[in-house]
């Protein structure tokens, strides 16, 4: 309920006018403040809602003691409506800095949008605000209904969404995935011929083809051949992307945006789809294709987490002070995230909402692959970082990601796992020399951060399950209980048999699979989650 310094402003639409008028409708004594009001004050609102609340007898209960869950269970539907207003005004006029972006500062004036709109014919907020506003006098109004939705209901909505396993969308990738090979043979035959993937001379077509059959279940072939250049990825989609996206790519490569998709997920994309399909894919497409508002803050995008600003020698916003200021990250004191100097540092394929998208910004997670493999230092580097997590008394847990954290090759994973180990018993050595009131927490969970059995379920392999196997049966003896992959699906259209196989494997390791979903709008339509959700719990996660 804000709006940003130097707003675009604009005549209101026809849409706006009548949603304050339907406002106003619910709440008369507000139409009277904003027409009566030369100059708006919050605090007219302010005393409104406060004398709502006076004469609400259960929110003023609840504010007396909002901890007591009684007095939660006792407030009705509009009741949270009050609270709400009553949070609007009681934070009116507080400015902010957008984190996130170099655009200047927020100011939270709910209230002082509609009179801006109503009296000053100026639009500072968005067609999402003044329907979200009706819908919050309408539920103070006890005019919006609140029923919990039927498991028939929700089941309903589920079933409306594709998934990867459907055999109308195999059969759509199954030409997609056709189509992309008969490029990347070409590309192959055309290009300097790499040492592990290339065509003996006399290979015949039907034998070039049946040696990319072969390599496509190789998850280096998809990595050697992610899709870098707008021009070849619209190719491999049949150019059926518009003049307006391609344009938007041209931009982004000017400003130096990377752009990088495997194969293999390029090939979940539906081309040309029947119509009853035409957005099954939309959440997919979302994650990998740049939106307009990314494409114009990269350059200036800021740290969208404080605590990633690090200045050496000085604590971030959390109150930690680090080693540097890209392989941890801190902001709980139990918990601390490391990222390797590795291919760790890298992804299976660039997600345009990444939070951490900053540190792409400069340069510190990339897609130079090559460059991106240990060197000879890191070793001594990796001894010196496990070292903050063995002499930290709170530490007891460590989110490895990245980057993506299965993106290290198994032997710099197995590499870093030992590092673990051998830091989490030196931590627990010590703590039997130190008196009960001076021991240290002792590590006791391991988490994988990954989207790779999403992106490039190839990756999960025998000799990676084996390593975390191995780990876990070594370290739940020195104090570790939770073994996590923390993985990443965003939709139903990415469960594929691949994938599934991935999940598979990973569940023999041992380790526990937790899935971390992110609500973009295509990923929160009705039963979309649900869905997901379900067909997850049917593989082990």
């Amino acid at each position: 309920m804000s709006f940003k310094e130097n707003s675009n402003l604009h005549t209101p639409s026809a849409q706006v006018i009548n949603l304050i008028n339907d406002i106003y409708i619910l709440c008369p004594r507000l139409k009277k403040i904003i027409k009566t009001s030369v100059h708006f004050d919050d605090a007219f609102m302010q005393i409104e809602v406060a004398n709502e609340i006076e004469n609400n007898k259960r929110v003023r209960k609840f504010f007396s003691n909002p901890m007591n869950q009684e007095l939660v269970d006792a407030l009705k539907w509009s009741d949270y409506a009050l609270i709400r207003l009553w949070d609007y005004v009681r934070f009116s006029n507080q400015a902010f800095a957008f984190h996130g972006e170099a655009s200047g500062k927020a100011f939270s004036h709910p209230f002082q949008i509609l009179w801006l709109t109503d009296r000053e014919n100026r639009q500072v907020a968005t067609e999402d605000f003044f329907i979200d506003m009706l819908e919050l006098f309408k539920q103070w109004n006890d005019h919006a209904n609140h029923p919990i939705k039927s498991l028939a209901k929700t089941k309903a909505w589920m079933v409306r969404h594709y998934s990867g396993m459907d055999d109308e969308v195999q059969a759509l990738r199954q030409q997609n995935k056709e189509r992309i090979m008969r490029i990347l043979l070409r590309e192959i035959e055309n290009n300097a011929p790499s040492s592990k993937f290339h065509f003996a001379s006399n290979d015949t077509p039907q034998q070039k083809m049946e040696k990319m059959q072969q390599w496509w279940n190789d998850f280096q072939f998809h990595l050697k051949f992610a899709i870098r250049k707008p021009q070849l990825l619209n190719e491999m989609l049949d150019f059926s992307l518009s003049d307006k996206t391609m344009k938007l790519f041209a931009e982004a490569q000017d400003k130096g945006l990377p752009f990088f998709v495997n194969p293999y997920y390029l090939s979940l994309l539906l081309v040309n789809p029947p119509k009853e399909m035409e957005n099954a894919d939309r959440t997919l497409r979302d994650y990998i294709f740049y939106s307009r508002d990314l494409v114009e803050e990269f350059g200036k995008i800021s740290a969208w987490e404080k605590e990633d600003v690090v200045v050496p020698g000085e604590p971030n916003a959390a109150g930690w002070i680090l080693p540097n200021s890209h392989n941890i990250h801190r902001r709980y004191p139990e918990v601390a995230i490391f990222i390797p100097d590795s291919m760790g540092r890298a992804c299976g394929g660039l997600c345009v909402s990444c939070q951490r998208m900053y540190d792409f910004q400069r340069g510190n997670l990339n897609f130079n692959l090559d460059k991106l493999k240990p060197k000879e230092t890191w070793s001594e580097k990796l001894e010196k970082l496990m070292k903050y997590f063995e002499l930290d008394s709170h530490l007891k847990d460590i989110l490895i990601t990245g980057g993506d954290a299965l993106m290290s090759s198994t032997q710099t994973i197995q590499k870093i796992l030992d590092a673990v180990y051998e830091m989490a018993l030196r931590k627990r050595i010590a703590n039997e020399q130190r008196p009960d009131s001076e021991k240290f927490a002792e590590m006791q969970r391991i988490r994988l951060g990954t989207r790779l059995p999403v992106y490039l379920p190839q990756r999960i392999d025998d000799d990676l399950v084996k390593v975390l196997a191995d780990f876990k049966e070594k370290a739940q003896k020195i104090g570790f209980k939770e073994f996590v992959v923390q993985v990443h699906f965003e939709s139903p259209m990415e469960i594929t048999p691949e994938s599934s196989m991935a999940m598979q494997k990973l569940n023999e390791s041992g380790w526990l699979i937790a899935n971390q979903q992110v609500f973009t709008v295509a990923a929160s339509r009705r039963g979309y989650a649900s869905r997901l959700r379900q067909m997850l719990n049917e593989r082990g996660v």
